[in-house]
């Protein structure tokens, strides 16, 4: 645990904020077209709901070092709970390269804006540029975090303050561009039934993956005033933003830009562009991109801190080598783990650049980590399910209906996981080889499902060597 001084409601709730809403979904939603606020909604009723009550029972069930980690192996043994830690863990490295990635094209397009920077933001947008960009931004994270939560939490805070901010001004710019232009998008006319297809299942998947990660604010629990009754409050917050930033978000882009405008990767920063050019503030452009830089950056950095607190856990249970379990005994921070995390995420982005542009090492990476952080959520709904068995000791959180709401909630979160693992894996219909994309995220995951379980097995052997 930390020893620095421990952060209040609004610190940790502003730390999750960067954790778990992110702008850039915004994008997602808008070029997917009017159709994707109802499946906002529907995820964050079907999938978001369980996912909190489940992480707070299980945060006053468990009070142990790992959150998810130690649910899992609390309630179905120690292999289920190192493959769940395992597989949400290592997805994240991949997550990290792909978000890298994504901050830097952003950045260059910001200082490719400004004339005295355009050289630098010229070569930021070639593949070796972006990786030299990423390392660098990188290991300025990693050094923030191996000082301590206490001096790692700040770039998140205000990452997230400033990802607030720019929401607000895409609500407020579509309500007065609407009322002058009017909006760009016939909401009235819009089609609002889900596609029953390949696009529809992956939009699926891709929603409920943009909800997920709301337990990773446990993760923080041990430095956090009010342990769980803190985090109580702070989840409901976070989920508020989540459901009404992301489906208000949407709307507002699709009201800014048409939807055969916005795109995956460019329809934020043409949606702000719009924006500023009909506010005749154009000049603006690259510090606003370079603002909405700034709240990826905090993003990432807020899950790169919470995620190496679970090889940190597992490290110290002696299911990896015990170096991993190594905290500096000033700051509290779990170093080893810092540092073998930074290293992995440099080693990924190496591999994705080489031979790619840039835009395909970011979807190499992303394939990479989407269908592997799905996963674990089987084994936690299945963990929320067996706590059930156990008493009713006092506890700080309890699901509202007692055990039969929570079964309710854990079959409900249980069958929306999987219907998003399996929309995961189906392959978009523009693939010119969509067998080959299929096989491809297939062999990653069992690759990565592999090698996990080869780890525990060497590790269980020498620790029964070692009894």
């Amino acid at each position: 645990m930390s020893v620095n001084r421990k952060t209040g409601l609004w610190g940790i709730a502003l730390y999750g904020a960067a954790m778990n809403f992110s702008i850039r979904w915004l994008a997602t939603g808008a070029a997917t077209g009017p159709v994707a606020l109802p499946i906002w909604i529907a995820a964050a009723v079907l999938f978001l709901i369980p996912l909190v009550c489940a992480t707070l029972e299980l945060s006053a069930r468990y009070p142990e070092e790992g959150a998810v980690y130690a649910w899992v192996r609390e309630t179905q043994g120690p292999f289920p709970g190192f493959m769940t830690g395992w597989l949400y863990w290592a997805c994240n490295i991949p997550y990290f390269a792909s978000l890298l990635f994504f901050i830097v094209n952003l950045l260059g397009q910001a200082l490719r804006g400004i004339p005295e920077c355009e050289p630098v933001g010229v070569v930021m947008g070639q593949p070796l540029g972006a990786f030299t960009a990423a390392t660098v931004i990188l290991t300025g994270v990693a050094a923030m975090h191996a000082r301590g939560f206490g001096v790692g939490k700040w770039l998140p805070i205000a990452s997230a303050a400033v990802s607030v901010t720019l929401l607000f001004f895409i609500l407020w710019a579509a309500f007065y561009l609407t009322d002058i232009y009017g909006p760009a998008t016939n909401f009235a006319a819009a089609d609002y039934t889900p596609p029953f297809d390949a696009n529809g299942a992956i939009l699926w998947a891709t929603i409920v993956f943009a909800f997920g990660g709301i337990e990773g604010v446990a993760l923080m629990r041990n430095d956090v005033k009010g342990g769980v009754k803190t985090i109580v409050s702070a989840l409901i917050l976070i989920g508020l933003l989540q459901t009404l930033g992301y489906a208000g978000g949407t709307a507002a882009m699709l009201a800014i830009v048409p939807q055969d405008v916005a795109s995956r990767l460019g329809g934020l920063p043409d949606a702000l562009g719009v924006a500023l050019n009909r506010l005749h503030v154009h000049a603006w452009q690259p510090y606003v991109l370079a603002a909405t830089a700034l709240t990826f950056l905090g993003g990432m950095s807020a899950w790169f801190g919470a995620a190496a607190r679970l090889p940190f856990a597992i490290g110290v249970d002696r299911m990896l080598p015990k170096a991993i379990g190594h905290t500096d005994p000033k700051t509290g921070a779990p170093t080893v783990a810092i540092l073998i995390q930074a290293v992995l995420v440099v080693i990924i982005m190496g591999l994705s650049t080489f031979g790619s542009t840039l835009a395909g090492a970011y979807d190499f990476v992303v394939s990479m980590g989407v269908l592997t952080f799905i996963i674990p959520y089987l084994w936690m709904f299945i963990a929320y399910w067996k706590a059930q068995d156990q008493s009713d000791r006092k506890l700080d959180w309890r699901t509202p209906g007692g055990k039969t709401g929570a079964r309710a909630l854990a079959v409900l979160g249980l069958v929306v996981a999987f219907s998003a693992i399996l929309g995961s894996m189906a392959p978009s219909p523009a693939e010119a080889d969509p067998l080959g994309v299929f096989l491809k995220l297939l062999i990653a995951s069992a690759v990565l499902i592999a090698i996990g379980a080869a780890i525990y097995a060497v590790n269980a052997l020498r620790n029964k060597g070692q009894a």
